[in-house]
């Protein structure tokens, strides 16, 4: 019962920050031109982030075979995708639980062991921030006076209205992410899946080596380009939804794709408000307006979302039917 209650209020916590903050997003904006904006939005450039966002998918299934190959391990590169979208999926209702799914989802149709599964995982995490990290010192190369501008408000604005909204990003990245991880691992220590990882270390530590191993080193780093190309072209093509942002650069889309990454890190339910804010004070950095950027925001965070929720429910068919069919198979062979 307390375990249940405890879930409870830590969900409605996380989506209360995320609800407080898209709060401050739509304040003293002009709504009634905003939802003109997206009545007359060009919304096959949606269509197409969808695209690239499952086309993101697919390629961090590709790279993520390759690290299970290094271990021996075989499976299609349809379940991989499966699970890499079942876990996706989970973070819009739990964050930070995606990883664990996307582990589980894979087992229970190869019985690959979660521990090794998980290894590679963290091995991904590592690599994906270290491309984040290129990625901010692009945008500083490319767009630094932007970029100073988007922490400046963060820090020290004029308006009253950005500091708020600025002041309660960083008081909630500050605060909710270490509350956050304490509230999950403390989670996750009385779950009977974590207990077997954290007695199964080493073989956390084999996925997490496979990189040393590796024989297709070079393909691994293709993939890993691709899926940062397709992280760009996802928010770049939303551009081009309104009039307003139709002008902007590849390098204006690298730096709204950072801006909103950082967003996303906060661990409430799908990035809502946090992702919002961000966005909306990229473009303000930009030299545009406010409404325009939580417009823009709505957008790209709509479009990703509907592809999340149909490409997790898809999984979640495909790989509850390659389940029975692993256990038939099973029962078959004995």
């Amino acid at each position: 019962m307390k375990a249940k209650l405890f879930s409870a209020l830590k969900y409605l916590f996380f989506l209360g920050i995320g609800l407080s903050i898209l709060f401050f997003v739509f304040k003293d904006k002009d709504l009634e031109k905003m939802l003109v904006d997206l009545k007359n939005a060009e919304y096959k450039w949606l269509i197409f982030s969808m695209i690239f966002g499952y086309a993101a998918y697919l390629f961090r299934a590709l790279r993520w075979l390759l690290l299970l190959e290094t271990m021996n391990y075989k499976t299609s590169a349809n379940h991989a995708t499966q699970a890499v979208a079942a876990g996706y999926f989970a973070n819009i209702v739990f964050p930070r639980a995606g990883e664990l799914v996307r582990c589980t989802s894979l087992y229970k149709v190869t019985g690959i062991p979660v521990n090794k599964l998980f290894g590679t995982i963290l091995l991904e995490r590592a690599i994906d921030v270290v491309l984040l990290l290129i990625c901010i010192c692009l945008s500083f190369v490319l767009k630094f006076k932007e970029l100073s501008s988007f922490f400046g408000t963060v820090f020290n604005s004029s308006s009253s209205a950005e500091i708020t909204l600025g002041k309660l990003i960083f008081i909630v990245c500050l605060i909710g992410i270490p509350v956050g991880i304490y509230l999950l691992r403390k989670t996750l220590k009385k779950t009977l899946l974590f207990q077997k990882i954290l007695s199964l270390v080493l073989g956390v530590k084999e996925g997490f080596q496979t990189a040393f191993y590796m024989k297709q080193k070079g393909l691994f780093t293709v993939y890993t380009l691709l899926i940062w190309l397709m992280y760009l072209l996802m928010t770049y093509v939303c551009f081009y939804s309104i009039p307003e942002t139709t002008h902007l650069t590849l390098a204006d889309g690298l730096y709204i794709t950072v801006i909103g990454g950082l967003g996303m890190v906060v661990p409430v339910q799908g990035g809502i408000g946090p992702y919002h804010a961000a966005v909306t004070l990229g473009i303000v950095s930009i030299g545009l307006s406010e409404t325009t950027g939580a417009t823009l925001a709505v957008l790209i965070h709509s479009a990703q979302s509907i592809m999340i929720i149909i490409t997790g429910i898809i999984a979640a068919i495909v790989l509850s039917f390659a389940k029975r069919k692993a256990i038939h198979n099973e029962a078959s062979s004995n």
